[in-house]
C-alpha cells in the first residue's frame, strides 16, 4: 500500500500577530538567590504594566514562583492569581477576569486554552529544563560524555516543552501576543539562543520594552484597556 504525506502550513501568522522579546538587560544571577527573584519580578512588572494585565507567567519552579509572587502581590494594579497545582478554579477565575495575570507552573505548561486577549503576554521564566531523575540518570550512561548527552536528550526534551509552553499565546488565528522568555541563556549570545529560536516560530524580534508597549498600542482596540 502506498502511503500519502502532507505537510500543511501553520494557519497562524507569527510574523504579524506575535512578537518574541529576548531583554536585552537580563542579569546571570546564581540559580535560587535573592537577587534572581529581584531581577524576574522587576522585568515581570514592567511587562505586565505595558500590557495591561492580560498576562500568564509560566515558571518552572514552585519555590521562584512563590518568591516572585509575594514581591507583587502589592505592587500590580491588577488582579493576580497564582495556580499551585494545576487548581481547576483558579483557572476558571482567571478567565472571567479581563485583565488578570495568572503564575503557573507544572502541567500549565501545557492543555490549557486561553484564546483571545486573555493572554496577550505570555512571559517564560526560565528555559524548561528536566529535573534529573533515576531514569535520565541511567540513561546518561549510554553516552560517552556530559556533552553528547546534553545535545541528544536534554536540549530536545526543553525544546518540546517551550514549544508546549509557546502554544499558550495564540490560540485562534486572530490572536495577538507578546511572548517573553526571561532567561539570559535564551537571548543573543546566550548558551542555548539558537536551539531556542530552532524550536519556536519565525516571529518578530525585540529587545527593548518600548518595542512591547509598541506592539501592544498597535494591534489592541480601545476596549482591550477598559
Amino acid at each position: 500500500r502506498r502511503v500519502r504525506e502532507y505537510v500543511a502550513d501553520s494557519p497562524f501568522e507569527y510574523q504579524k500577530n506575535c512578537l518574541l522579546y529576548l531583554p536585552k538587560d537580563l542579569k546571570k544571577c546564581r540559580r535560587g538567590s535573592q537577587e534572581e527573584a529581584e531581577m524576574i519580578a522587576g522585568h515581570i512588572h514592567s511587562l505586565i504594566c505595558s500590557t495591561y494585565g492580560h498576562t500568564l507567567v509560566l515558571f518552572t519552579s514552585y519555590h521562584l514562583m512563590g518568591n516572585v509572587y509575594q514581591m507583587l502581590r502589592d505592587e500590580i494594579p491588577f488582579p493576580m492569581i497564582e495556580v499551585w497545582r494545576h487548581s481547576t478554579e483558579e483557572i476558571t477565575r482567571f478567565k472571567q477576569m479581563d485583565n488578570a495575570v495568572l503564575f503557573a507552573a507544572g502541567s500549565c505548561w501545557e492543555g490549557v486554552d486561553f484564546p483571545g486577549d486573555m493572554v496577550s503576554s505570555l512571559i517564560i521564566v526560565k528555559l524548561p529544563f528536566a529535573v534529573p531523575d533515576p531514569i535520565s540518570e541511567a540513561q546518561k550512561k549510554e553516552y560517552a560524555n556530559l556533552k553528547d548527552y546534553i545535545q541528544a536528550v536534554i536540549v530536545p526534551d526543553m525544546q518540546k516543552k517551550l514549544r508546549q509552553g509557546f502554544g499558550r499565546a495564540l490560540r485562534t488565528e486572530t490572536d495577538t501576543c507578546v511572548v517573553s522568555i526571561l532567561d539570559e541563556r535564551a537571548g543573543e549570545g546566550g548558551r542555548y539562543h539558537e536551539e531556542v529560536m530552532c524550536a519556536l516560530p519565525s516571529c518578530k524580534m525585540a529587545k527593548d520594552i518600548k518595542d512591547v508597549q509598541h506592539f501592544i498600542r498597535n494591534r489592541k482596540g480601545v476596549e482591550y484597556y477598559l
